[in-house]
């Protein structure tokens, strides 16, 4: 396996990073909702259509300036999560797109980045990858090569793939300090953003998955002297593997992962992630897989903009007033950053599925609320 130096980014001026500062844009409905000035840090609107632009991005720019004048093709490996079932009934054939959302997430990362980087990538997937998902890969000018019945299977064979091609890197999906520190360039960007309107940053909302962003984030927040700020990191019940950590006060594994919210189905966070978690400003919680969708049919009504439960989840920390909850010492000034992490496996079907399953629902209280 192949890998790189961590170098504070922005790390070479010789190569454009794969990434783009995205626009932070206050939500009037949010903020009526929250009590507060919540602004959208719009990562979605990403070359690779999420956050993940920035850490898989600078992991790619990382291996490119460190190999001068020699090509390289990235390996990724990509979960199709096609076994893990819903929590509330979904008729099946809108259940496959979701259900590949991190496949997807992942793999057009690496892609979107060795491309910008005139490179090339290779993005291995099980067998339970859909056709659709491929295809979406394939069109952002990867190849995809299937193999294995789960992603475990998959990434052995991107890793022998990886020791047998003398020009083969190996790309992680967020447990790496490249990714991190391209993670960190959120944080600048935002401070900057609201620095240009005289405002300050009082809180930070993000949805936690493996843990790359939620690292990429405190460790930006920690060297601008801002490790007192609040940071929400919000999990799905099916997959709350920080949650997990953090009241067993270790490393843990979960059993498994069954929440609708897939871009976030890991069962065990980066250590580093639950290293930094442990400061005294993440606030974890905790919501159902019905705040999720339902954060994410709210977000297309009031803002026309269409994400993922996995994004969803976060906006519900907002609409569902957990975050009066767990940061009551928000004001009507005060400044709150919503993280919009991604959108590429929704569609207008999608939302409406959801709005048609979950609506009826009310909205239950964060499930569990850890704050150090």
């Amino acid at each position: 396996m192949v890998t790189t130096e961590a170098n504070p980014t922005p790390p070479f001026p010789s190569q454009k990073p794969p990434w783009i500062c995205t626009p932070l844009i206050e939500s009037n409905s949010l903020s009526k909702a929250a009590g507060c000035r919540v602004h959208m840090k719009m990562d979605m609107f990403q070359p690779a259509g999420s956050f993940k632009s920035r850490g898989i991005g600078n992991y790619c720019l990382k291996a490119v300036n460190s190999r001068p004048n020699r090509p390289i093709r990235f390996y990724s490996s990509s979960g199709g999560n096609a076994g893990m079932p819903f929590l509330l009934p979904i008729p099946t054939p809108f259940i496959s797109p979701v259900k590949q959302t991190n496949a997807l997430q992942k793999g057009l990362a690496a892609v979107t980045a060795s491309r910008s980087l005139s490179q090339s990538a290779t993005v291995i997937v099980p067998t339970t990858t859909t056709p659709l998902m491929k295809s979406k890969i394939q069109q952002a000018g990867g190849t995809v090569v299937t193999h294995g019945a789960s992603w475990s299977e998959a990434d052995e064979h991107t890793r022998a793939l990886v020791a047998t091609d003398p020009t083969g890197v190996y790309c992680p999906p967020f447990d790496a300090e490249d990714i991190w520190e391209g993670n960190k360039t959120l944080v600048d960007e935002l401070l900057d953003q609201l620095a240009e309107e005289g405002q300050s940053l009082d809180a930070v909302v993000l949805s936690v998955g493996g843990g790359g962003l939620l690292c990429g984030v405190q460790m930006g927040l920690l060297e601008r002297g801002l490790g007192h700020i609040p940071l929400i990191a919000v999990e799905p019940e099916g997959a709350a593997g920080l949650a997990a950590c953090l009241k067993a006060d270790r490393l843990v594994e979960l059993d498994a992962v069954t929440s609708i919210a897939t871009s976030l189905g890991t069962r065990r966070v980066a250590r580093r992630a639950f290293e930094l978690a442990c400061h005294g400003n993440v606030r974890s919680v905790v919501l159902s897989d019905a705040q999720a969708t339902m954060g994410a049919v709210r977000l297309m009504d009031d803002e026309r903009v269409a994400v993922e439960p996995a994004c969803g989840i976060s906006a519900a920390v907002v609409y569902d007033n957990v975050l009066k909850k767990v940061c009551p010492e928000l004001g009507p000034d005060s400044n709150v950053v919503l993280v919009v992490c991604g959108g590429n496996s929704i569609s207008a079907e999608m939302l409406a599925e959801y709005r048609k399953t979950y609506s009826h629902l009310d909205a239950p209280m964060a499930t569990q609320a850890y704050t150090n």
